[in-house]
């Protein structure tokens, strides 16, 4: 996977998710995202038509040490906010599927308009289509 696609997303956790916000009352837009970075327990990985799929991520992270992930979906197509949220409920299902029901997703769509709070949209900053999973 790229180094470039990796540098984004972490980019993307310290500028974006990890500051402080005051749209927030002071607390970052994620405040799980930096440490997990940072403690080396965040997964990146890349959803590579023709090179990676969404099932063989899912499965390399169950059968990691890690405590969550982050994987940048790479398109050509931009994403619709219903095809993000059908996009979750899919994930969901194969999460319970493949026994991890524990897991959640969660995706961050650069294209969603109705996540912003105060003038602020953190999702709308994210460099690819994100899936996040964790407990």
């Amino acid at each position: 996977m790229s180094d470039k696609i990796i540098n984004e997303v972490k980019d993307y956790i310290n500028n974006v998710m990890r500051p402080p916000r005051e749209e927030f009352g002071g607390m970052p837009a994620c405040p799980f995202a930096g440490p997990e970075l940072d403690g080396g327990r965040l997964m990146i990985g890349a959803i590579i038509p023709g090179e990676t799929s969404l099932i063989e991520l899912i499965q390399k992270f169950l059968n990691s040490d890690k405590q969550s992930a982050l994987f940048a979906q790479i398109s050509k197509e931009d994403i619709t906010t219903e095809e993000t949220k059908q996009f979750q409920i899919m994930v969901n299902k194969t999460l319970r599927f493949l026994g991890a029901s524990d897991y959640k997703c969660i995706c961050f769509n650069p294209n969603d308009k109705d996540t912003e709070v105060e003038g602020f949209n953190a999702r709308a900053q994210a460099p690819y289509f994100l899936i996040n999973i964790a407990g």
